[in-house]
């Protein structure tokens, strides 16, 4: 969100017809209520892993950044003036080894971008398919390797996944597993980064040395950070496990707050049942609680895939969550995932939950909510059919509110 201009900048990747495989971002000028499509650049594999991740520059300018799903060894980048984006330059990763473990598809994903200490990182999926940091102190203008976050064992084909929080000033926030659930029981950890040393939840140095100019510089295994969630612990009568992270926020109050997932104890492995939760950290310890059931899996070989939930990071007491099991009795069967606001009074101990989308024919998916201010939320998500990662048919929507 550019509150300076008024202006909502939103990244995507567009699957089939003429854009397909175009790296695309939509300015939405909110005065005049139009908007502006561009193209990045364009991807072979489509694949919706390869959307941009955005970030404003101190002069007001974007930078984008974004990667294939696996399949080469670059970090693409662009910079928009105000009127247009300019070329799209590269980072290759072959100069730290890509691809990694002797196997082709350890290749780049993802794109996380946040300034901290007046320089910009960009932390990616990359060595050892572990969280790697590329920075530039020339605000996006180029990127150079800065250190490796984590070092966890390789388990199945990724080693752990990641959710990232920054206040774009001194720090990174990160909630991680230890692999893709189907892959291992994973807990749920948090670290932050900050001063260019890695601490736990509650203030502890676990890595003091995140920088380094070689990928092989030692890291710590996440599992030296703060665990969040314990595989196998009850909430709500229901034993949980496999553990996958859906949203993080560090609000400036300095609470912490998590939307994330797991799976019901002996539900088997082709469709679990799975549950959406939350957790908070209060500056000591972290409280979870559960939500709502999370419905089927999306599509046959993603067992764990559902709709997803963001935290509105300008308001501590309110999320958003897609699911197709009414929230408000945890029972009642929606046919289709629709979009519930969930309110605390208690931090986050229990909510109240109003629809924001009823009645729908199509799926409402992967709600997400960019930083504006108290007075005012953009809620966007996905509206469509989903049959994969590389094959779907969405229309970005979402509603604006405030004065």
């Amino acid at each position: 969100m550019d509150t300076a201009t008024g202006k909502l900048i939103i990244g995507t990747v567009a699957s089939g017809g003429a854009r397909n495989g175009n790296i695309e971002a939509t300015v939405y000028d909110l005065a005049s209520k139009k908007s502006t499509l561009f193209k990045l650049g364009n991807l072979p594999s489509i694949d919706d892993h390869n959307s941009p991740a955005l970030v404003i520059r101190p002069d007001g300018k974007y930078v984008a950044v974004w990667a294939t799903h696996r399949t080469d060894c670059n970090t693409y980048y662009s910079i928009f003036d105000g009127t247009a984006w300019a070329t799209q330059k590269t980072f290759d990763w072959t100069s730290q080894g890509c691809p990694w473990n002797s196997d082709d598809t350890h290749k780049i994903t993802y794109s996380n971008v946040w300034y901290m200490d007046g320089s910009l990182y960009d932390v990616v999926r990359s060595v050892d398919t572990s969280p790697n940091l590329l920075a530039s102190t020339d605000n996006g203008q180029t990127f150079s390797y800065y250190g490796r976050m984590t070092y966890t064992p390789l388990t199945g084909y990724v080693a752990g996944y990641y959710k990232y929080w920054g206040n774009n000033t001194d720090r990174i926030d990160f909630l991680g597993t230890e692999a893709h659930p189907r892959d291992a029981d994973n807990n749920l950890w948090h670290g932050y980064i900050k001063g260019g040393k890695i601490y736990n939840s509650t203030g502890t140095v676990v890595d003091d040395a995140l920088a380094g100019t070689s990928a092989t510089t030692s890291a710590k295994n996440i599992n030296l950070f703060t665990k969040v969630f314990a595989t196998g612990t009850t909430i709500n009568g229901v034993k949980l496990e496999h553990a996958w992270n859906h949203d993080l926020v560090r609000y400036d109050d300095g609470t912490i707050a998590a939307l994330w997932q797991a799976r019901v104890n002996g539900t088997g492995t082709d469709d679990p049942d799975k549950r959406m939760l939350y957790a908070r950290f209060d500056g000591t310890s972290w409280k979870l609680t559960y939500l709502v059931k999370g419905g089927h899996k999306l599509y046959a070989s993603e067992q764990d895939y559902i709709g997803l939930g963001a935290l509105d990071p300008s308001n501590p007491h309110v999320i958003y969550i897609s699911t197709t099991t009414d929230p408000r009795d945890d029972t009642t069967d929606l046919g289709k995932h629709e979009i519930f606001m969930g309110v605390t009074c208690d931090n986050g101990t229990t909510f109240k939950w109003a629809p924001i989308t009823k009645g729908s024919t199509v799926d409402n998916l992967r709600p997400i909510v960019p930083k504006w201010d108290a007075n005012h939320t953009a809620l966007l998500w996905l509206k469509g059919t989903y049959t994969s990662a590389q094959s779907y048919a969405f229309s970005v929507v979402g509603t604006i509110s405030g004065p």
